[in-house]
């Protein structure tokens, strides 16, 4: 009798497996029907579900990658760089998921993060279709970046004072300073954007007030 017990509990248990099993991918399947009829909200938290119900099998890499997306639709940029980290840990997309982890970062006013992971994109994906769209993102937060420090040193040369001639040496050194950063930066920027036209228009700026 006790065998009998033994075995009855252990068919319970395996049949409880399966049914925790068939549950996660029922709550897959849900996630998805969510996530094409846009139901984003409704996609993420079923996605999430499933997750924490998976148990021990090997993880659905596009399942995680879907959550990540539904995260970004509904502008919850957090769960959304979670998420799509976790999809390139498990080589899902990765060039694609390195991209979306950058984006995640700069939505949340994490540039420096942002950078991090968008130079390190850049040599790792060389050949991805994605690559592009990582260097223009770096483009475009290095020539903001360049463009408050041109803002900063024209700031500088303003502040001269009619009849203060003996300062202006040392305003036009300290502002010096400050523009050829920004002159720095805005080279980088034309590094991964060479079309870059406000880039451009920094450094020719830089330069006329330099001249002047």
């Amino acid at each position: 009798m006790k065998y009998l017990a033994t075995l009855a509990l252990v068919l319970l248990m395996s049949l409880g497996a399966v049914a925790q099993e068939e549950s996660a991918v029922e709550l897959k399947n849900q996630g998805n029907e969510a996530l094409r009829a846009k139901n984003y909200k409704g996609a993420l938290e079923l996605f999430e579900k499933s997750i924490a119900a998976w148990g021990e099998e090997e993880m659905d890499a596009a399942m995680v990658y879907n959550t990540a997306t539904s995260a970004r639709k509904i502008k919850n940029y957090e769960k959304a760089q979670k998420y799509y980290q976790d999809s390139k840990s498990l080589g899902y997309k990765a060039d694609v998921s390195t991209y979306y982890i950058a984006s995640s970062l700069k939505s949340m006013g994490k540039n420096e993060e942002m950078e991090k992971v968008l130079l390190a994109g850049v040599e790792e994906f060389g050949t991805s279709k994605y690559v592009g769209h990582m260097k223009k993102m770096l483009a475009g937060y290095y020539v903001k970046e360049s463009n408050a420090l041109y803002t900063e040193g024209q700031e500088i040369l303003n502040s001269r004072v009619d009849g203060n001639r003996d300062q202006w040496d040392a305003i036009k050194a300290k502002a010096k300073i400050v523009l050829d950063e920004a002159t720095n930066i805005a080279k980088k920027a034309l590094e991964y954007d060479a079309a870059n036209k406000n880039a451009q228009a920094i450094l020719t700026g830089i330069e006329n007030f330099l001249k002047s």
